[in-house]
């Protein structure tokens, strides 16, 4: 009989998990008890990150061949998986500022930028087409290759699906009763991408309410500069500049000219 009362060829919660392996992993480096919130939140995090980077591999597949339909349930699931990650960072906020300093020292050198898989997710959605050159160098020399395995991005299969319809932005939102499916994904993509934004933020907070913004992290940064480089990356900025353009079809005043309208 092995641990779990149950002989080898039965199949069994525990075994379907692989618990033994799963649990054994979580080793803390110090004899604070508040570590160990500090450690699952980071696990659940990267495990979170690896069922993301497979859907949207599936999902990058399924723009490509117009199946916009499945294409839109999974970019909701994404969405809503980014909403979970969201709550880990209050979670977080439960431990207090005192407590984290209390180990924080034995962290020096290690930081979620540190993340591969974290860094791979902005790859596959296509930050390094939008990012200055000294981030796409960053991701070259950390991880060399990693831009190469995804020649196509979420966000180049989300517009080559939008021109095969014959469809830009503005077209998928004017004429969205023609076009529901269409509509829909531009929404879906977009609040994928709202959530990714509310997640940095309210990492930054949290962050904030630990060291604050004027002490410099593991990694290295300070926050004030963490925050003002970070929330600049929108995977779909056109998403985000739509809604100008929508204002002006309807009459409102806009300032400025920097409508888009197509990718």
């Amino acid at each position: 009989m092995s641990e779990d009362g149950l002989s080898e060829s039965q199949f069994s919660y525990v075994r379907h998990l692989r618990l033994d392996k799963l649990l054994d992993v979580m080793e803390c480096i110090t004899d604070h008890p508040e570590e160990r919130l500090f450690l699952t939140a980071h696990h659940a995090l990267e495990i979170w990150f690896k069922q993301v980077i497979f859907d949207t591999r599936r999902l990058i597949a399924l723009l490509e061949d117009d199946r916009i339909a499945e294409a839109n349930r999974l970019l909701r699931r994404l969405g809503e998986i980014m909403r979970l990650a969201d709550g880990h960072w209050t979670v977080l906020e439960t431990l207090a500022s005192p407590d984290f300093h209390e180990f924080r020292p034995e962290l020096t050198g290690a930081s979620g930028m540190q993340s591969r898989q974290f860094r791979e997710v902005e790859v596959m959605y296509g930050l390094c087409e939008l990012a200055d050159e000294g981030y796409v160098e960053s991701v070259r020399q950390r991880w060399p290759g990693l831009i190469e395995e995804h020649p196509v991005t979420l966000r180049g299969a989300f517009f080559g699906a939008l021109r095969r319809a014959g469809l830009d932005l503005i077209d998928a939102y004017r004429d969205r009763r023609e076009h529901p499916a269409l509509f829909d994904l531009c929404e879906n993509a977009f609040e994928l991408d709202r959530r990714f934004q509310s997640w940095r933020f309210n990492h930054i907070l949290m962050v904030r309410r630990q060291i604050g913004m004027r002490t410099r992290g593991t990694g290295g940064t300070f926050g004030k500069d963490y925050l003002a480089a970070s929330m600049r990356h929108l995977f779909f900025p056109e998403l985000w500049e739509i809604r100008h353009d929508i204002s002006k079809l309807h009459g409102a005043e806009v300032a400025g000219d920097g409508a888009a309208g197509s990718a």
